[in-house]
């Protein structure tokens, strides 16, 4: 008996934590996360102008997910190649029906958001720089 209550708290404890999973007012902090994450992957919901804007154009009050995964690491310290996935449920379609969207893109960042310099010919990159800033 003692084993079959200890059980169902456990299986509570689990589904609490579900509920109240972390949220997050930019995607650069779960990014951060992914990036000294022993497993490469963070996630959690994101809140704020970001969400408001997601909402605003799908059309669904759902909450916004992120996930976050490393796809790659630099040789640099802190730095990986990213993978951010949005999705959103009940967003409405053309045809009056609900469904799930979402949307994923990939970049290149390290630990203080700046990107590697990994394969960056920083010479030239200056050089870049130079001629904008006169022009």
């Amino acid at each position: 008996m003692r084993i079959i209550h200890s059980l169902a708290f456990i299986a509570i404890m689990a589904m609490s934590a579900c509920a109240f999973a972390s949220e997050y007012t930019s995607v650069k902090l779960l990014m951060v996360r992914a990036i000294d994450a022993p497993d490469g992957k963070a996630n959690g919901f994101i809140l704020g102008q970001i969400a408001d804007k997601f909402q605003r154009t799908t059309g669904s009050s759902a909450r916004v997910k992120a996930e976050v995964t490393t796809i790659n690491s630099f040789q640099q310290e802190g730095c990986k190649r990213l993978n951010v996935r949005l999705t959103q449920s009940d967003v409405p379609t053309s045809d009056g029906r609900l469904a799930d969207f979402g949307i994923d893109y990939g970049l290149n960042m390290c630990r203080d958001g700046s990107p590697p310099t990994e394969g960056m010919d920083l010479e030239q990159a200056g050089k870049a720089l130079e001629r904008t800033a006169l022009e």
